[in-house]
Protein backbone atom coordinates (compact mmCIF):
# COMPACT_ATOMS: atom_id res chain seq x y z
CA UNK A 1 0.00 0.00 0.00
CA UNK A 2 2.90 2.37 0.73
CA UNK A 3 4.19 1.88 -2.83
CA UNK A 4 0.74 2.46 -4.30
CA UNK A 5 0.30 5.69 -2.33
CA UNK A 6 3.71 6.94 -3.45
CA UNK A 7 2.87 6.13 -7.05
CA UNK A 8 -0.43 8.01 -6.82
CA UNK A 9 1.35 11.00 -5.29
CA UNK A 10 3.91 11.14 -8.10
CA UNK A 11 1.24 10.85 -10.79
CA UNK A 12 -0.71 13.71 -9.21
CA UNK A 13 2.36 15.97 -9.09
CA UNK A 14 3.17 15.18 -12.72
CA UNK A 15 -0.39 15.95 -13.80
CA UNK A 16 -0.52 19.36 -12.14
CA UNK A 17 2.95 20.23 -13.31
CA UNK A 18 1.96 19.40 -16.88
CA UNK A 19 -1.21 21.46 -16.71
CA UNK A 20 0.16 24.59 -15.16
CA UNK A 21 3.70 24.67 -16.48
CA UNK A 22 3.21 23.54 -20.08
CA UNK A 23 4.56 25.91 -22.76
CA UNK A 24 1.91 27.28 -25.11
CA UNK A 25 3.72 27.62 -28.40
CA UNK A 26 0.86 29.57 -30.00
CA UNK A 27 1.93 33.16 -30.66
CA UNK A 28 -0.99 35.57 -30.72
CA UNK A 29 -1.25 38.86 -32.57
CA UNK A 30 -3.92 41.48 -32.10
CA UNK A 31 -5.65 43.76 -34.54
CA UNK A 32 -8.91 45.00 -35.97
CA UNK A 33 -11.19 44.15 -38.86
CA UNK A 34 -11.05 46.53 -41.82
CA UNK A 35 -13.30 46.81 -44.84
CA UNK A 36 -13.00 48.82 -48.03
CA UNK A 37 -15.30 51.83 -48.11
CA UNK A 38 -16.56 53.95 -50.99
CA UNK A 39 -17.48 57.61 -50.51
CA UNK A 40 -20.13 58.51 -53.09
CA UNK A 41 -20.54 62.08 -54.32
CA UNK A 42 -22.32 63.68 -57.25
CA UNK A 43 -20.10 64.89 -60.08
CA UNK A 44 -22.34 67.96 -60.42
CA UNK A 45 -23.87 70.33 -57.91
CA UNK A 46 -27.55 70.81 -57.16
CA UNK A 47 -30.45 70.37 -54.78
CA UNK A 48 -30.93 66.90 -53.28
CA UNK A 49 -34.46 65.73 -54.15
CA UNK A 50 -34.31 62.14 -52.89
CA UNK A 51 -32.11 59.76 -50.92
CA UNK A 52 -33.39 56.20 -50.75
CA UNK A 53 -31.22 54.54 -48.10
CA UNK A 54 -30.39 55.12 -44.47
CA UNK A 55 -27.41 54.08 -42.38
CA UNK A 56 -27.20 50.33 -41.85
CA UNK A 57 -29.25 49.44 -44.92
CA UNK A 58 -27.93 47.09 -47.58
CA UNK A 59 -27.47 48.26 -51.17
CA UNK A 60 -26.73 46.39 -54.36
CA UNK A 61 -24.52 47.38 -57.25
CA UNK A 62 -26.50 49.52 -59.72
CA UNK A 63 -29.16 50.67 -57.26
CA UNK A 64 -30.09 54.36 -57.20
CA UNK A 65 -28.88 55.93 -53.95
CA UNK A 66 -29.93 59.56 -54.38
CA UNK A 67 -31.04 62.15 -56.96
CA UNK A 68 -30.53 65.84 -57.60
CA UNK A 69 -33.02 68.27 -59.12
CA UNK A 70 -32.43 67.70 -62.84
CA UNK A 71 -34.56 70.58 -64.20
CA UNK A 72 -31.61 72.98 -64.77
CA UNK A 73 -29.66 70.27 -66.58
CA UNK A 74 -32.62 69.36 -68.79
CA UNK A 75 -32.99 73.05 -69.70
CA UNK A 76 -29.30 73.34 -70.58
CA UNK A 77 -29.56 70.25 -72.76
CA UNK A 78 -32.65 71.60 -74.55
CA UNK A 79 -30.86 74.88 -75.27
CA UNK A 80 -27.88 73.17 -76.81
CA UNK A 81 -30.16 70.91 -78.86
CA UNK A 82 -31.83 74.01 -80.30
CA UNK A 83 -28.45 75.51 -81.21
CA UNK A 84 -27.46 72.28 -82.93
CA UNK A 85 -30.64 72.32 -85.01
CA UNK A 86 -29.96 75.91 -86.07
CA UNK A 87 -26.38 75.10 -86.99
CA UNK A 88 -27.44 72.09 -89.06
CA UNK A 89 -29.89 74.29 -90.96
CA UNK A 90 -27.11 76.82 -91.59
CA UNK A 91 -24.83 74.12 -92.99
CA UNK A 92 -27.59 72.82 -95.24
CA UNK A 93 -28.07 76.34 -96.59
CA UNK A 94 -24.36 76.78 -97.20
CA UNK A 95 -24.07 73.46 -99.00
CA UNK A 96 -27.14 74.16 -101.12
CA UNK A 97 -25.95 77.60 -102.14
CA UNK A 98 -27.92 80.82 -102.62
CA UNK A 99 -31.58 80.89 -103.52
CA UNK A 100 -32.63 81.28 -107.16
CA UNK A 101 -34.50 84.44 -106.27
CA UNK A 102 -31.30 86.04 -105.02
CA UNK A 103 -29.46 85.08 -108.21
CA UNK A 104 -32.23 86.52 -110.39
CA UNK A 105 -32.10 89.80 -108.50
CA UNK A 106 -28.34 89.94 -108.98
CA UNK A 107 -28.73 89.24 -112.71
CA UNK A 108 -31.25 92.04 -113.03
CA UNK A 109 -28.99 94.43 -111.15
CA UNK A 110 -26.06 93.51 -113.39
CA UNK A 111 -28.13 94.15 -116.51
CA UNK A 112 -29.29 97.48 -115.14
CA UNK A 113 -25.74 98.55 -114.31
CA UNK A 114 -24.59 97.46 -117.76
CA UNK A 115 -27.24 99.57 -119.48
CA UNK A 116 -26.36 102.55 -117.31
CA UNK A 117 -22.66 102.08 -118.01
CA UNK A 118 -23.23 101.93 -121.79
CA UNK A 119 -25.40 105.04 -121.68
CA UNK A 120 -22.86 107.02 -119.69
CA UNK A 121 -20.09 105.77 -121.96
CA UNK A 122 -21.81 107.26 -125.00
CA UNK A 123 -22.45 110.47 -123.09
CA UNK A 124 -18.80 110.66 -122.08
CA UNK A 125 -17.58 110.11 -125.66
CA UNK A 126 -19.88 112.85 -126.96
CA UNK A 127 -18.79 115.21 -124.17
CA UNK A 128 -15.12 114.43 -124.81
CA UNK A 129 -15.43 115.25 -128.52
CA UNK A 130 -17.09 118.56 -127.75
CA UNK A 131 -14.48 119.33 -125.11
CA UNK A 132 -11.66 118.69 -127.61
CA UNK A 133 -13.33 121.15 -129.97
CA UNK A 134 -13.57 123.56 -127.04
CA UNK A 135 -17.36 123.53 -127.34
CA UNK A 136 -17.81 122.53 -123.67
CA UNK A 137 -16.24 123.59 -120.43
CA UNK A 138 -13.71 121.48 -118.55
CA UNK A 139 -16.17 121.13 -115.66
CA UNK A 140 -18.78 119.41 -117.83
CA UNK A 141 -16.08 117.13 -119.19
CA UNK A 142 -14.95 116.18 -115.67
CA UNK A 143 -18.54 115.51 -114.55
CA UNK A 144 -19.19 113.24 -117.53
CA UNK A 145 -15.95 111.34 -116.95
CA UNK A 146 -16.71 110.85 -113.22
CA UNK A 147 -20.21 109.57 -113.98
CA UNK A 148 -18.83 107.10 -116.51
CA UNK A 149 -16.13 105.88 -114.11
CA UNK A 150 -18.72 105.33 -111.36
CA UNK A 151 -20.93 103.36 -113.72
CA UNK A 152 -18.02 101.08 -114.63
CA UNK A 153 -17.32 100.44 -110.94
CA UNK A 154 -21.00 99.71 -110.27
CA UNK A 155 -21.06 97.26 -113.18
CA UNK A 156 -17.98 95.40 -111.96
CA UNK A 157 -19.43 95.16 -108.45
CA UNK A 158 -22.74 93.79 -109.75
CA UNK A 159 -20.87 91.28 -111.91
CA UNK A 160 -18.76 90.12 -108.97
CA UNK A 161 -21.84 89.77 -106.75
CA UNK A 162 -23.59 87.62 -109.34
CA UNK A 163 -20.57 85.38 -109.76
CA UNK A 164 -20.37 84.91 -105.99
CA UNK A 165 -24.00 83.87 -105.84
CA UNK A 166 -23.60 81.52 -108.78
CA UNK A 167 -20.50 79.90 -107.27
CA UNK A 168 -22.18 79.41 -103.89
CA UNK A 169 -20.60 79.89 -100.48
CA UNK A 170 -16.89 79.56 -99.87
CA UNK A 171 -15.62 76.11 -98.89
CA UNK A 172 -13.99 77.66 -95.84
CA UNK A 173 -17.38 78.96 -94.67
CA UNK A 174 -18.85 75.45 -94.84
CA UNK A 175 -15.88 73.94 -93.00
CA UNK A 176 -16.12 76.61 -90.31
CA UNK A 177 -19.84 75.96 -89.87
CA UNK A 178 -19.23 72.22 -89.55
CA UNK A 179 -16.52 72.82 -86.96
CA UNK A 180 -18.97 74.92 -84.95
CA UNK A 181 -21.49 72.07 -85.18
CA UNK A 182 -18.95 69.59 -83.82
CA UNK A 183 -18.23 71.94 -80.91
CA UNK A 184 -21.94 72.18 -80.13
CA UNK A 185 -22.30 68.40 -80.29
CA UNK A 186 -19.41 68.02 -77.85
CA UNK A 187 -21.18 70.43 -75.50
CA UNK A 188 -24.36 68.37 -75.86
CA UNK A 189 -22.49 65.21 -74.88
CA UNK A 190 -21.16 66.99 -71.80
CA UNK A 191 -24.66 68.19 -70.88
CA UNK A 192 -25.97 64.64 -71.27
CA UNK A 193 -23.29 63.38 -68.91
CA UNK A 194 -24.14 66.13 -66.42
CA UNK A 195 -27.80 65.15 -66.59
CA UNK A 196 -26.96 61.48 -66.00
CA UNK A 197 -24.79 62.50 -63.06
CA UNK A 198 -27.79 63.93 -61.21
CA UNK A 199 -28.47 60.29 -60.29
CA UNK A 200 -26.13 58.69 -57.73
CA UNK A 201 -25.75 54.94 -58.33
CA UNK A 202 -24.04 52.43 -56.06
CA UNK A 203 -20.92 50.98 -57.70
CA UNK A 204 -20.85 47.95 -55.39
CA UNK A 205 -22.78 45.71 -53.02
CA UNK A 206 -22.45 46.94 -49.48
CA UNK A 207 -23.90 48.63 -46.43
CA UNK A 208 -24.54 52.33 -45.91
CA UNK A 209 -22.34 53.33 -42.97
CA UNK A 210 -22.62 57.12 -43.28
CA UNK A 211 -25.43 59.32 -44.60
CA UNK A 212 -24.33 62.95 -44.66
CA UNK A 213 -27.19 64.93 -46.25
CA UNK A 214 -30.98 65.05 -46.21
CA UNK A 215 -33.50 65.92 -48.93
CA UNK A 216 -33.43 69.62 -49.75
CA UNK A 217 -29.72 70.05 -49.08
CA UNK A 218 -27.54 71.79 -51.66
CA UNK A 219 -24.55 69.61 -52.44
CA UNK A 220 -21.42 70.20 -54.50
CA UNK A 221 -19.12 67.73 -56.28
CA UNK A 222 -16.57 67.93 -53.46
CA UNK A 223 -19.04 66.74 -50.81
CA UNK A 224 -19.77 63.04 -50.46
CA UNK A 225 -23.38 62.12 -49.73
CA UNK A 226 -23.07 58.56 -48.41
CA UNK A 227 -20.30 56.14 -47.52
CA UNK A 228 -20.64 52.44 -48.34
CA UNK A 229 -18.77 49.56 -46.73
CA UNK A 230 -18.15 46.99 -49.45
CA UNK A 231 -19.45 43.48 -48.84
CA UNK A 232 -16.97 41.56 -50.95
CA UNK A 233 -13.70 42.07 -49.09
CA UNK A 234 -12.77 42.08 -45.42
CA UNK A 235 -9.30 42.00 -43.97
CA UNK A 236 -7.57 42.22 -40.62
CA UNK A 237 -5.03 44.90 -39.80
CA UNK A 238 -2.55 43.59 -37.25
CA UNK A 239 1.01 44.25 -36.09
CA UNK A 240 4.12 42.18 -35.52
CA UNK A 241 7.28 43.07 -33.61
CA UNK A 242 10.68 42.82 -35.25
CA UNK A 243 11.46 39.59 -33.42
CA UNK A 244 8.72 37.71 -35.28
CA UNK A 245 8.94 39.63 -38.56
CA UNK A 246 11.02 37.03 -40.37
CA UNK A 247 8.58 34.24 -39.47
CA UNK A 248 5.56 35.76 -41.20
CA UNK A 249 5.45 35.66 -45.00
CA UNK A 250 2.97 36.85 -47.61
CA UNK A 251 0.62 34.00 -48.50
CA UNK A 252 0.81 32.22 -45.14
CA UNK A 253 -2.42 30.88 -43.64
CA UNK A 254 -3.80 32.59 -40.55
CA UNK A 255 -6.69 32.01 -38.18
CA UNK A 256 -8.67 34.97 -36.91
CA UNK A 257 -10.64 34.78 -33.66
CA UNK A 258 -13.29 37.27 -32.59
CA UNK A 259 -14.19 37.94 -28.97
CA UNK A 260 -17.51 36.24 -29.69
CA UNK A 261 -15.83 32.96 -30.53
CA UNK A 262 -16.08 32.97 -34.32
CA UNK A 263 -13.09 31.67 -36.27
CA UNK A 264 -12.20 32.82 -39.78
CA UNK A 265 -9.49 31.67 -42.15
CA UNK A 266 -7.32 34.02 -44.16
CA UNK A 267 -3.97 34.65 -45.81
CA UNK A 268 -1.31 37.29 -45.31
CA UNK A 269 -1.51 39.69 -48.27
CA UNK A 270 0.79 42.50 -47.19
CA UNK A 271 3.59 43.25 -44.73
CA UNK A 272 4.65 46.86 -44.34
CA UNK A 273 8.35 47.59 -44.85
CA UNK A 274 8.12 50.60 -42.52
CA UNK A 275 8.19 50.38 -38.74
CA UNK A 276 5.76 52.39 -36.63
CA UNK A 277 4.80 52.78 -33.00
CA UNK A 278 2.11 50.40 -31.81
CA UNK A 279 -1.36 51.95 -32.26
CA UNK A 280 -3.41 52.55 -29.13
CA UNK A 281 -5.97 50.03 -30.35
CA UNK A 282 -3.49 47.20 -29.77
CA UNK A 283 -3.77 46.74 -26.00
CA UNK A 284 -0.91 44.34 -25.32
CA UNK A 285 1.78 45.20 -22.80
CA UNK A 286 4.44 43.49 -24.89
CA UNK A 287 3.85 45.67 -27.93
CA UNK A 288 2.66 48.87 -26.30
CA UNK A 289 6.04 50.64 -26.47
CA UNK A 290 7.58 48.68 -29.34
CA UNK A 291 8.17 49.56 -32.94
CA UNK A 292 6.03 47.19 -34.98
CA UNK A 293 5.27 46.36 -38.59
CA UNK A 294 1.74 46.39 -39.91
CA UNK A 295 0.50 43.36 -41.82
CA UNK A 296 -2.78 42.51 -43.47
CA UNK A 297 -4.77 39.30 -43.61
CA UNK A 298 -7.44 38.95 -46.28
CA UNK A 299 -10.25 36.70 -45.04
CA UNK A 300 -11.20 33.75 -47.23
CA UNK A 301 -14.82 33.88 -46.07
CA UNK A 302 -16.93 35.98 -43.73
CA UNK A 303 -20.50 36.46 -42.54
CA UNK A 304 -22.72 39.13 -41.01
CA UNK A 305 -21.13 38.58 -37.60
CA UNK A 306 -17.93 40.31 -38.63
CA UNK A 307 -17.95 44.10 -38.47
CA UNK A 308 -15.59 46.90 -39.34
CA UNK A 309 -13.32 47.85 -36.44
CA UNK A 310 -13.99 44.64 -34.52
CA UNK A 311 -11.01 43.60 -32.33
CA UNK A 312 -9.64 40.17 -33.22
CA UNK A 313 -6.85 37.80 -32.30
CA UNK A 314 -4.64 36.31 -35.01
CA UNK A 315 -2.69 33.06 -34.90
CA UNK A 316 -0.60 31.18 -37.44
CA UNK A 317 -1.18 27.43 -37.03
CA UNK A 318 1.64 26.50 -39.41
CA UNK A 319 4.35 28.61 -37.79
CA UNK A 320 6.36 27.57 -34.74
CA UNK A 321 7.49 30.86 -33.22
CA UNK A 322 9.42 29.10 -30.41
CA UNK A 323 11.77 27.11 -32.58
Amino acid sequence: MRFFGLFLFLVTIFFFNGCFNSNDKTQKFYGNVDVRTVSLAFRVSGKLTSIDFDEGEKVKKGQVIAKLDDAPYIEHLNQIEAQISMQKAKIAKLEKGFRKEEIKKAEAKLLQSQVERDRLKKEFIRTKNLYVKKALSEERYDNAKAAYDNSKAAYLFAKSSLEELQNGYEKEDILSAKANLEALQAQRNLHKINLEDTILISPTNGTIITRVYEVGSIVSPSQYVVEIAKDNEYWVRSYVSEGYLTDIKVGQIAEVYTDGGQIYKGKVSFISPIAEFTPKTVQTEELRTDLVYRFRIVLDSFDDAIKQGMPVTVTFPNIDFNK
